[in-house]
């Protein structure tokens, strides 16, 4: 290139940067004055042949008078976009007042868009004559086209490195400019991700029952700007005034009152003015709480206040009330604290076992908070990182978009997203989910970590996180503490406070995503509410369908449909291979005698496809947390999702594969099996599949164990109606009449009056039939039993029990009263002599006011033959007209 060629480029190039900076600043970005500081050192350098000339603002924060120096040539330079005579006469008064000139022999003055024609003002004239040192407004206040003279007289060498530099800058201008165009199609594309889940039923939206307290944490999170309002909201309500009173009057000094300052500041126009204004606030706050802990319960307790002996008087008057209204006051500014501590957090953190809903609440958060309130969002599935290479799988992710920028390192990468945040006043979210899932866990830690430590030299990009609570304490919680600790705010249990109501929500709207016709009783609606993977695989195998009423939950009968169910998904020529693989882990598993996890090795590729498979889903197997010796260094480990989907699958290969081909195998495991963990899960499962397969090998094996009886007992539930036989009525008759084992009768007893369904050998008649033939004496034992329970020692607060079950009785509407049908309501007549006088009263007045109605006559009816005569007494009072109370 010729040297004309080199001056009129390097000319083109300050012209350029000079439009562009006037542009910004019309457009009132005026943070790229700041930029400009950096992007001309390279340049003035040469130019002024300042070797060592540096950001003086990097040395010394808000250095005065010039951003630029240089102690080898002793020359500043002050960069402005502000042409005015007042701006220079400012720069040069601040210079003169901070004793510059002991430092700088010369000091230039660079306009970044234009200089004016001429300074002749008389002030900026005083001015100069006050400086130590000679200034020249003529030759010392710069411009772009001031700039390209000097440049003239350089080397060609000197020309061609600035405009090097100068290509170099302009080319991530430009990607810049290019990425800010395309900036809705690259956030269109990361939103297709979302939908991604969609399809893999990971997030179903349908479903989402919002944790409201942590849902009002990320929108502090995430959009700031928006609402720092409600953190002003919440300390106009901190009553100071009334909590200084009372010290007043009990002769102590008051609190500083400091709120009134830092509830009126001005409205931030920025995220950089809102941060300095969250600073402020939490400084002032924190003064403020450690003055008013001594007087709090909820304070240090090392600093309690002590008063000096001729106040103490006063002091144990006031004391109750100045700590009751001081803890008020601590907890409110902790409260608003931690809000701040939220807002300013760089690194959401969410952590919880699996089936918590984690990926649901992020994925909804994303798609109805961050796209409303127009939050640039990248969304990354951790499980998608293990189609990428170490170590930088995260920047390939984000880059494989076709509208993403060119940029090639992480600091490229945020530099552009901080910029993007700065523009819209919002900060720019990545949000990973599930940074278990990533194969190379190992790998990924270290990753992680120089991740995060680049991302937090950004003021404006946030990240949030999810992590099953296993893995984060086996393997991530050193990334995060204490390094980040500043920066981090974490979620430990996204369900833990979830209510019953949501809870109830939460079935509902997975039956009428996956189109489920049900009603449940009481006691499956129970046990589905408080298992939601259970409920997860209970609605894929009936999805669609119409299921009608649903007495019972047996989780066998669900596991082996959800298997099926996804064996059968996998192309004809593979389903075999899937059970073999599934076989497989079970065998090692019992081999090994291990039940936590197992080494994916010796897995041939097929094999090992179909476990990616089934881990992708996170519901029959999961990846696990690797062991920590030596000898695995490397491999992976998976283990069952589900401990209880584990016992069963292992119970079913031994009853399906093992039962009739292997029966020295089979006594073998029933002969170790007292020993492991998986003892009681695998025998409950045992025997129902034996039965329901006709294993007679499993089923003698079951029957000859010790305690069988008792695992007979514990696992009644699960036998479902196609295997109950006269066998199971005549042991559950006999358990009934031996009165001595209390425990197994109460179990007994309670298993069947949940049965409400007549069509089972095992319902709610055998224990009605049985207390019908119980007399005076006998009754009033068995009643005891079964309301009794271990804390009471002596006396009839087991009459508590009872009147209390009657006392429920109340809460219902008389058809719903009516719907508990006969059984019911003719063991109530049975239990209403040993009940307290209040319920008995108001028990039998139902009896006697409905008496005449079908389903209470039928009730009475099947009492009439109750060989207790305190029954008969109460069939008597309701025959009676009994007076209205």
């Amino acid at each position: 290139m010729t040297r004309q060629e080199l001056l009129q480029q390097s000319g083109t190039f300050l012209a350029r940067f000079a439009y562009e900076v006037k542009v910004a600043n019309a457009m009132g970005l005026f943070d790229i004055n700041t930029v400009a500081e950096d992007f001309l050192i390279p340049i003035f350098k040469i130019a002024f042949d300042c070797p060592d000339l540096c950001n003086q603002n990097r040395i010394q924060m808000n250095f005065p008078a010039v951003d630029l120096g240089c102690k080898t040539s002793k020359t500043s330079i002050q960069i402005t976009s502000d042409s005015s005579s007042s701006k220079v006469c400012d720069t040069l008064e601040k210079f003169e007042s901070h004793g510059l000139g002991n430092n700088f022999d010369s000091l230039f003055v660079y306009v970044i868009t234009e200089r004016q024609k001429s300074y002749t003002s008389q002030k900026l004239k005083e001015a100069v004559n006050s400086l130590s040192i000679e200034f020249d407004p003529s030759s010392d206040i710069l411009d772009f086209q001031d700039l390209a003279k000097r440049l003239g007289e350089l080397t060609n060498e000197q020309l061609e490195h600035i405009n090097s530099h100068l290509e170099v800058e302009f080319k991530k201008t430009d990607v810049n400019l290019q990425f800010r165009s395309n900036l809705d199609a690259f956030l269109g594309v990361n939103q297709q991700k979302i939908e991604d889940e969609k399809r893999t039923k990971k997030y179903i939206p349908s479903v989402f029952v919002e944790t409201s307290e942590t849902k009002e944490e990320m929108r502090y999170f995430a959009n700031p700007m928006f609402f720092y309002r409600k953190i002003d909201d919440d300390l106009r309500r901190i009553d100071l005034a009334y909590f200084n009173q009372l010290l007043s009057m009990a002769k102590i000094e008051p609190v500083a009152d400091s709120l009134s300052e830092i509830t009126t500041l001005e409205a931030p126009n920025s995220l950089p003015e809102l941060r300095a204004r969250l600073v402020q606030q939490s400084t002032t706050l924190e003064a403020i709480q450690e003055h008013v802990s001594p007087f709090s319960w909820n304070g240090d307790r090392a600093e309690r206040y002590a008063p000096s002996d001729y106040l103490t008087g006063y002091w144990e008057v006031f004391r109750h009330s100045i700590e009751s209204n001081g803890s008020g006051v601590f907890s409110s500014i902790e409260k608003v604290t931690k809000k701040i501590g939220i807002t300013q957090a760089k690194i959401f953190l969410i952590t919880g076992m699996a089936g918590q809903g984690k990926t649901n609440f992020v994925c909804d958060l994303i798609e109805n908070q961050f796209k409303v309130f127009e939050v640039p969002t990248i969304f990354i599935p951790a499980r998608s990182l293990n189609d990428y290479p170490g170590p930088n799988r995260i920047l390939s992710y984000v880059i494989n978009n076709r509208f993403a920028p060119d940029v090639t390192s992480l600091h490229d990468l945020f530099t552009l997203l901080n910029s993007v945040a700065d523009e819209c006043q919002k900060p720019f979210i990545l949000a990973i989910d599930g940074i278990n899932e990533v194969g190379d866990l190992d790998g990924f830690v270290a990753e992680l970590r120089v991740f995060l430590e680049a991302l937090c030299q950004y003021d404006f990009v946030k990240i949030v996180i999810t992590c099953r609570s296993e893995f984060f304490s086996h393997k991530f919680a050193g990334v995060f503490e204490p390094q980040f600790s500043n920066h981090l705010y974490r979620v430990q249990d996204l369900r833990s406070e979830m209510s019953d109501e949501n809870r109830s929500r939460l079935i509902t709207a997975y039956l009428r995503h996956f189109e489920i016709n049900a009603s449940f009783s009481k006691h499956a609606m129970e046990f589905l509410k408080n298992d939601l993977i259970l409920l997860r695989i209970f609605c894929e195998i009936h999805e669609g369908n119409n299921i009608g009423y649903v007495p019972d939950i047996y989780k066998g009968d669900i596991f082996e449909g959800y298997l099926i169910k996804k064996i059968d998904e996998f192309p004809t020529s593979s389903k075999q291979k899937a059970l073999n693989s599934l076989y497989k882990i079970c065998t090692r598993m019992l081999d090994e005698e291990n039940f936590s996890q197992i080494r994916v090795e010796g897995f041939d590729d097929s094999e090992q496809q179909i476990i990616e498979q089934m881990i992708g889903e996170d519901i029959i197997l999961r990846r696990e947390v690797p062991s920590t010796d030596l000898a695995s260094l490397g491999v992976e480990n998976i283990s069952f999702t589900y401990d209880e989907l584990r016992d069963f699958l292992i119970a079913y290969y031994t009853v399906a594969e093992l039962g009739e081909s292997h029966p020295t195998q089979v006594a073998a495991i029933f002969e170790k099996i007292p020993k492991w963990p998986i003892y009681e899960g695998f025998f409950r499962y045992a025997y129902v599949l034996a039965r329901k397969k006709n294993s007679d090998t499993v089923l003698a094996a079951c029957e000859a164990s010790d305690n069988f009886e008792n695992h007979y007992l514990n696992n009644l539930s699960l036998l479902s109606a196609d295997i109950q036989t006269p066998d199971d009525v005549n042991r559950v008759e006999n358990v009934l009449k031996d009165s001595t084992a209390e425990d197994d009768l109460k179990h007994i007893a309670w298993f069947l009056f949940r049965k409400r369904e007549g069509s089972e050998h095992l319902n709610i008649r055998i224990l009605l039939d049985h207390v019908s033939r119980l007399d005076e004496e006998e009754s009033e034992r068995f009643m005891r039993a079964i309301f009794s329970n271990s804390h009471d020692f002596g006396g009839d607060a087991w009459r508590d029990r009872v009147s209390h079950l009657l006392n429920s009785l109340k809460d219902l509407s008389d058809e719903q009263k009516f719907g508990l049908e006969v059984p019911v309501l003719a063991l109530t007549l049975h239990f209403v002599p040993y009940a307290r006088w209040d319920e008995r009263e108001t028990t039998l007045n139902f009896f006697t006011k409905f008496r005449h109605t079908q389903v209470i006559g039928d009730a009475i009816d099947a009492c009439k033959n109750a060989a207790s005569v305190k029954v008969q007494n109460c069939l008597k009072e309701i025959a009676e007209e009994r007076p209205e109370l």
